[in-house]
């Protein structure tokens, strides 16, 4: 026998019968607010992480643990085989995710191929190209550019050879010279050298002093601050929903355990004061 009804049966048997009817009504109301399902693309949004300890969440995601709509266009990660989570910025070159600051929507990247080289890293200084930025993403403020020299003359004049990297080929057939751009050395430098690569650096990251006592190879190798462009997540997380993205009608979407909203979830809010409305119409 449905369990409602036995329910039914046992408040007609104890109170008066209008008391009973609007106690039975309330009972429906609130079994079917408890019974409700959570909507699925909340549960698919919940923060996940590439092993590294890392929450990611909006907007960014992770390609085979995330689905799409998790995430803002473009902010997809993916992870490697020691658990970081990596994003690539541009079609050839993959970023380490070190750091994510969400409170101030920026990320400290560092570039994959000094996690990636299976040579000595004291002897070899992985040759990198140009950072190209999608549309999304900028240099945060604070950052200093690194002019990273390939393949120079290792005859260089003593004053060349003072921008040395320690982690130059040993034997010294590929010299590797760093520099920054505002250096007077540069010019004179770039005639020396066959190739060269421009690499921003995080000078300072929110008064942590990342650039501080410590030279332009360590500064190189630990990367460099970005800010991004993407919907705002906080009113939606502070409501105790999980943010995402409708690619179709390019419109920011909160999921909620109830269903999904445009930018903060309230149906709880509005559910108790309607429950509230109908009992209080009853009675």
């Amino acid at each position: 026998m449905d369990q409602n009804f036995k329910f039914g049966q046992l408040i007609i048997s104890k109170f008066s019968p209008l008391t009973s009817f609007c106690m039975f009504i309330l009972y429906l109301l609130l079994a079917r607010t408890v019974s409700g399902k959570i909507d699925p693309q909340y549960l698919a949004c919940v923060a996940k992480t590439c092993g590294d300890g890392q929450s990611i969440s909006f907007p960014f995601y992770i390609e085979n643990q995330q689905e799409a709509y998790c995430g803002y266009p473009g902010f997809n990660l993916s992870c490697n085989d020691k658990g970081n989570p990596v994003l690539k910025l541009s079609s050839d070159t993959n970023y380490i995710v070190e750091k994510i600051l969400y409170d101030n929507h920026s990320v400290l990247v560092s570039n994959a191929a000094f996690s990636e080289t299976n040579s000595d890293p004291a002897c070899t200084f992985p040759r990198i190209k140009n950072v190209s930025l999608p549309a999304d993403f900028q240099l945060a403020p604070d950052q200093k550019q690194a002019v990273l020299l390939y393949n120079c003359n290792s005859s260089s004049p003593e004053k060349l050879l003072r921008h040395k990297l320690l982690a130059g080929n040993c034997s010294g057939d590929d010299t590797v010279l760093g520099m920054f751009e505002d250096d007077s050395d540069l010019d004179s430098a770039s005639k020396q050298c066959k190739e060269s690569a421009v690499a921003p650096v995080a000078v300072d990251m929110n008064g942590e002093g990342i650039g501080d006592h410590i030279g332009i190879e360590e500064m190189v190798r630990k990367g460099f601050l970005l800010k991004w462009k993407a919907s705002d997540c906080r009113a939606c997380k502070e409501s105790g929903g999980s943010c995402g993205f409708d690619a179709d009608t390019f419109h920011f979407q909160c999921y909620c355990p109830d269903r999904r909203h445009a930018k903060f979830c309230t149906a709880s809010g509005d559910g108790k004061l309607k429950l509230k409305a109908k009992v209080a119409l009853i009675i």
